[in-house]
């Protein structure tokens, strides 16, 4: 992802809302949301190159967890998969299924946010490895460092804060993140663009709607896939 909004314990019927947008060449291969045929509980999409993830909900604990890189660093191909740490951490299993800070530079740039039954967090490697709890409310992240002002993070912040607020139906969040003026949600491009819309919203009782909205090269749609299901 390279824009994504978090709302953690902060509407009425909605523990958890998230809602982003996936950023991409659009020759990387990708797989749509499905839950994983490995018996690992995850639901997500799936890099197809690398083998991992960039958004997903474990459904068996409830975590969710999701990444977007950061601008600015060359990506360096002898470091640990991205998608790969995303994984670990659905699962709760693997090298890195409970980083510690040290274990952060093992990985180009990035920015993650967990979730789990017990609490929300930041980890990211940029400016420095960092991890650190989350309080209930709105945060959103992009491709920058945290400590850099992004104003397409702060726009995409600002329009799930307003749902909270009124306590409308996130579903009308996927159609705010094809506002292409600026600053751009939505990025429209041939040969690297949005690849993927994505909202996921917890109940109260559990229950969990993901929804994934696909772009092609130009920004034209190629499909949209609806889940439901239930976490624990």
């Amino acid at each position: 992802m390279c824009v994504v909004a978090l709302a953690h314990r902060a509407h009425p019927d909605w523990p958890l809302i998230l809602i982003g947008n996936r950023d991409e060449f659009h020759a990387r291969p990708a797989a749509a949301i499905a839950e994983w045929d490995d018996d690992s509980g995850i639901v997500a999409g799936r890099d197809l190159q690398a083998g991992g993830t960039w958004l997903g909900v474990h459904r068996p604990s409830g975590r969710v967890v999701v990444v977007t890189n950061v601008r600015g660093a060359m990506p360096d191909p002898s470091k640990e998969s991205r998608g790969a740490l995303v994984s670990d951490m659905l699962r709760g299993e693997g090298r890195f299924a409970c980083p510690a800070a040290e274990d952060l530079p093992r990985f180009n740039a990035f920015n993650v946010f967990a979730v789990d039954s017990a609490a929300a967090r930041l980890l990211t490697n940029r400016p420095v490895p960092l991890i650190m709890p989350l309080e209930s409310g709105i945060h959103a992240l992009a491709n920058e460092p945290v400590d850099s002002p992004c104003p397409r993070a702060e726009r995409l912040r600002s329009a799930l804060a307003e749902v909270v607020e009124t306590g409308a139906d996130p579903e009308a969040l996927l159609d705010t993140l094809m506002e292409e003026d600026d600053p751009a949600l939505f990025l429209r491009g041939d040969v690297y663009g949005t690849r993927a819309s994505t909202l996921v919203t917890v109940a109260a009782d559990g229950e969990v709607r993901m929804t994934e909205r696909r772009y092609e090269a130009g920004g034209r749609p190629t499909g949209t896939t609806a889940l439901n299901f239930r976490i624990g």
